[in-house]
């Protein structure tokens, strides 16, 4: 390989990861989360839909049927669409799939199991 092609092959190399580290940049989504269930809510987690992976638990307190909790995440979203897997007092789960992260945002989304 010449050094000219050398060169420029570095250079696509270069152009290639300042893409994917523009592309990762974090976004910060506000929501409030409203308990209409008739169960203490204890931990949320969320994650992509097309994936098994979990955050770490985003909520710091408890929501009590009936409140309402406002909530921050702070993530590279690389789409919106994402699954909330929530704990109960009693120690149940619930998972609701596929809710859309960027549309929620600004908004109150409500929880009814």
């Amino acid at each position: 390989m010449s050094m000219r092609k050398a060169i420029a092959a570095m250079a696509t190399v270069g152009l290639l990861a300042f893409a994917g580290a523009a592309h990762a940049e974090m976004v910060t989504l506000g929501f409030s989360i409203e308990n209409n269930s008739d169960q203490t809510i204890t931990n949320i987690y969320y994650g992509p839909s097309s994936s098994q992976n979990w955050s770490d638990d985003i909520l710091s307190g408890v929501i009590s049927p009936g409140e309402t909790v406002d909530i921050s995440v702070t993530d590279n979203l690389p789409d919106c669409d994402y699954d909330f897997s929530y704990t109960f007092d009693d120690g149940s789960e619930y998972t609701e799939y596929h809710v859309n992260m960027c549309e929620i945002d600004g908004t109150v989304h409500e929880f009814t199991n």
